[in-house]
């Protein structure tokens, strides 16, 4: 069978490229599935006179070759696009469409079935949303499926919900990653649709560990992991209780620490899975802590238009870490984390969302 996946492409964002990889893998790997990412793009290289963009791609593939020359001339922030760039081309089968707005409704004759998903494909707080692809308004609607599809939002407001109405109401299948995502789904179109875990926990420690990479600073000391997306948050007191208790301390998306921030995916999930104690404000970061069995601190995502945490409640009540959360955990607590019932939910979980694209894939064979 051949799928097509749609999803957000957020080229240099942890938590997007995982996702996009782990539905990928899952189709490939478990149901033995030919599965190819699906985007459009407004510019073709080195047609109609666009030299500037096919420069950028000979120049991208160059760097790839040359990634430390990269970094003295242009920086860290070019390391990490460079690693981002391999990781993403050696492990997400991808097929870009230049010069369209949106995907071409042609795909129907080529494929048996279309996935929007993971991630926040359904954000109306997103600038340039891409609503025609991620409804998936290409395909027949009897092709149209969705997994673990996210608003991260609570609500849609008045002047959105018929777009929101007329783009759901043609799913064939829809899966959802939040309570409050099946409480829209629901008061939009009237359907009662399951809240699955994010696919990323669809693929064991061991499947993760085989597409991890060793980042460039020493995992073989204790240390504490930060990541924040976010305003930065206060953090002097987990700072404290990290040298007070003989821990470094490593800190993601600090373009002062090159060795860090120049980490691509690979890295990221090591420097998790390798960490003493996790402190994010990431959705992706604490569900890879989770996968990992890593303590973890939550920090509330800061700074305006704060509305990420509704992934997050519904992914630490569904496992049992509703303390975890900065203001409710005590530095003698950091490391009291019990992952005893992880494996179980787990597996639980994985039960849950196989059943539900078993029954997808079968509904077109």
């Amino acid at each position: 069978m051949k799928i097509g996946i749609v999803t957000i492409q957020d080229i240099t964002n942890y938590g997007n490229r995982l996702q996009n990889y782990a539905v990928s893998h899952v189709f490939r790997e478990k149901f033995s599935c030919e599965a190819v990412s699906l985007v459009s793009c407004k510019e073709k290289p080195f047609e109609n006179g666009n030299y500037v963009l096919w420069a950028k791609n000979f120049v991208a593939r160059q760097l790839c070759t040359w990634a430390k020359l990269a970094e003295k001339r242009f920086g860290c922030g070019m390391t990490r696009w460079v690693n981002f760039y391999k990781w993403n081309k050696r492990n997400i089968p991808t097929r870009n469409f230049y010069d369209h707005t949106c995907l071409p409704d042609s795909l129907n004759r080529e494929y048996d079935l279309f996935f929007a998903g993971s991630d926040q494909i359904w954000n109306y707080k997103f600038p340039g949303t891409k609503y025609d692809d991620y409804f998936l308004k290409f395909a027949e609607d009897k092709k149209k499926a969705a997994i673990s599809g996210s608003f991260g939002v609570e609500a849609i407001p008045d002047e959105w919900k018929q777009t929101y109405i007329d783009g759901l109401s043609g799913f064939a299948h829809i899966s959802v990653r939040e309570d409050a995502g099946a409480r829209i789904v629901k008061d939009l179109i009237g359907r009662d649709v399951p809240v699955l875990v994010d696919p990323v926990m669809l693929l064991s420690r061991e499947e993760w560990l085989k597409v991890a990479r060793k980042p460039r600073v020493d995992i073989a000391k204790p240390y504490i992991l930060k990541y924040y997306l976010g305003d930065e948050a206060e953090e002097e007191r987990i700072d404290k209780w990290a040298k007070e208790n003989g821990y470094e301390v490593y800190e993601l998306m600090n373009d002062q620490f090159p060795e860090l921030y120049s980490a691509g995916p690979g890295e990221f999930i090591s420097l998790i899975a390798n960490a003493s104690l996790v402190a994010s404000d990431s959705f992706h970061c604490i569900v890879f802590s989770i996968i990992f069995k890593k303590p973890f601190v939550v920090y509330a995502r800061r700074g305006s238009g704060n509305y990420m945490t509704s992934r997050l409640d519904t992914l630490l009540g569904k496992f049992g870490f509703e303390n975890r959360w900065k203001h409710l955990i005590s530095p003698e607590e950091y490391l009291l984390c019990d992952h005893s019932c992880t494996d179980a939910i787990v597996m639980d979980e994985q039960i849950k969302a196989f059943s539900y694209l078993r029954d997808v894939l079968n509904s077109v064979m």
